[in-house]
């Protein structure tokens, strides 16, 4: 069997002294889809962020070991943890625009992260940011590129994150609430791009969501958090068709769908 890609065991997570993260386990191979589900304030942000090594000022991992690729990234910060985004993990936030510079284009910011990892030109760059823009249903590439992020609508500046975190497709993708910006069109055209990408380049996707039904279409595993805990875990298709946990059965009670009548 291939070595995990992603291997969290028994993590903890803290902030100030208080926990936030309580004992979770999870475990993914390459190219697969894991969905993280469960209401704002259950600490599934959290948990991709200690992925990243970006709990920012007073967060830490308290308990537990991640594991990327069998190295133990727990701890690693700085230079150490740079290393490692780009090719090797990539990160979609859930609010693109605070995470980009407002006083440079996106073009900017695009060619200095892939020439951190890469020795593409500029060009070649901007020529692969067109095509997958045009993939996310963004025709004006060449617009949005010399745009500052406040000069893009909200569901614009989204699809430029995402264009961003995917562009050297990394190994591991970690999605935040990655359509939650989105009309309903465009988080179908970025859901099937993410897919798209694990399909081509085997890049697993740990997708964190509210949305169940998400995780429903995407995930090949699906893990439920509430109030900081691990409440169910496994094949997506047995925890969507039988819940053990009552918060999970009310999560997918909760999917709307929708069946036309019969004449």
């Amino acid at each position: 069997m291939s070595q995990p890609l992603l291997d969290m065991r028994h993590v903890s997570i803290s902030y100030d002294g208080e926990t936030v993260v309580r004992d979770v386990s999870l475990q993914m191979n390459p190219g697969e889809i894991l969905g993280i589900v469960g209401e704002s304030g259950s600490g599934k942000s959290t948990l991709l962020r200690s992925v990243m090594g970006l709990l920012g000022s007073g967060g830490s991992v308290t308990g537990g070991e991640i594991f990327y690729k069998g190295q133990n990234i727990t701890h690693r910060k700085g230079e150490e943890a740079r290393k490692l985004r780009g090719p090797g993990m990539g990160m979609i936030f859930q609010n693109t625009g605070a995470a980009l510079c407002p006083v440079r284009t996106v073009g900017d910011q695009l060619c200095e992260c892939v020439r951190e990892h890469t020795d593409m030109g500029r060009e070649e760059i901007r020529g692969q940011a067109k095509e997958l823009l045009g993939k996310l249903g963004l025709s004006d590439g060449d617009r949005i590129l010399d745009s500052y992020p406040f000069e893009l609508s909200g569901g614009m500046s989204q699809r430029a994150g995402i264009l961003m975190a995917m562009i050297l497709k990394p190994d591991l993708l970690l999605a935040d609430e990655p359509t939650s910006a989105l009309d309903v069109t465009v988080q179908k055209q970025a859901v099937r791009e993410m897919m798209r990408m694990r399909d081509l380049y085997g890049t697993g996707i740990v997708v964190v969501t509210h949305n169940i039904g998400v995780v429903e279409y995407m995930a090949d595993k699906i893990a439920v958090m509430y109030q900081g805990k691990l409440v169910e875990y496994g094949d997506a298709g047995t925890v969507i068709r039988s819940p053990q946990d009552p918060y999970t059965r009310k999560l997918t009670d909760a999917v709307l769908r929708v069946r036309r009548r019969q004449a």
